[in-house]
């Protein structure tokens, strides 16, 4: 009797088996995807997190190689200099200006150079505690006495509110060519002599005129500035100023 009655149970113990065996090992199974699945959103974050470091170690990276560009750039005889960020711009409207972070905490004042390791980039015109307005040399109000580098003859490069210069008083006699450099001339106390403003271009000679029309290309890119070198040494009097103008 017995014997018939474990013949006749053993299918069923068998499947009950079966199914607690199957039942147990698809909780371990999905007990396991989920500490995988865990796993898995833990390590998304960590790399998510490392790509964010990575990426802000990379500008920073950026930002001091541009700073060391623009410290060797910087003559010896320039005196001191201070290093400003650009933290807004205005170059799209009427004017052409940028904002810097910082003002006369730092030492700035009204008419300061500002340079970067390319070349000219304007003067501040307006100083707060901390921040500055840049005029930059492509606004209509900008105007830069400058010589043709090779040649040394004297122009004026002049704003024109787009990406570049207009040159005045060239006399059609200059012995200038397009891709000729132009540099500041120090006359007239608005900017130190010697600092490069662009590349000439578009040279035009008319008969009977007394001065060729040309532009120049700024070497610095007015467009893209992050960080500038302010001349700190170098204030030009307002009545220098005045007189320029």
């Amino acid at each position: 009797m017995q014997t018939a009655a474990v013949t006749i149970m053993s299918p069923f113990q068998k499947s009950l088996t079966w199914v607690v065996n199957y039942t147990s090992s698809a909780w371990e199974g999905y007990i396991h995807l989920v500490g995988v699945n865990q796993e898995n959103v833990a390590l998304k974050k960590r790399i998510n997190d490392l790509e964010m470091n990575n990426s802000r170690l990379r500008e920073k990276l950026g930002q001091y190689g541009r700073i060391e560009r623009l410290l060797g750039a910087n003559p010896e005889d320039a005196g001191p200099v201070e290093v400003a960020r650009v933290v807004a711009r205005d170059t799209l409207g009427l004017v052409r200006m940028v904002t810097l972070d910082k003002g006369s905490d730092h030492g700035l004042a009204r008419n300061m150079p500002v340079v970067t390791h390319r070349g000219l980039v304007g003067r501040i015109i307006l100083t707060s505690g901390g921040a500055s307005k840049v005029l930059l040399i492509t606004d209509v109000r900008s105007a830069v006495d400058g010589l043709a580098q090779k040649s040394r003859d004297g122009l004026v490069a002049s704003g024109s509110n787009s990406h570049d210069l207009y040159v005045r008083y060239l006399r059609t006699d200059a012995k200038v060519a397009d891709g000729d450099q132009v540099v500041s001339s120090g006359l007239g106390g608005v900017y130190p002599k010697g600092l490069l403003i662009g590349s000439l271009y578009d040279i035009q000679r008319e008969k009977e005129e007394l001065f060729v029309t040309a532009r120049i290309t700024p070497h610095a890119d007015l467009e893209r500035l992050e960080e500038v070198l302010v001349l700190k040494s170098f204030v030009p009097s307002q009545v220098d100023l005045d007189k320029k103008r």
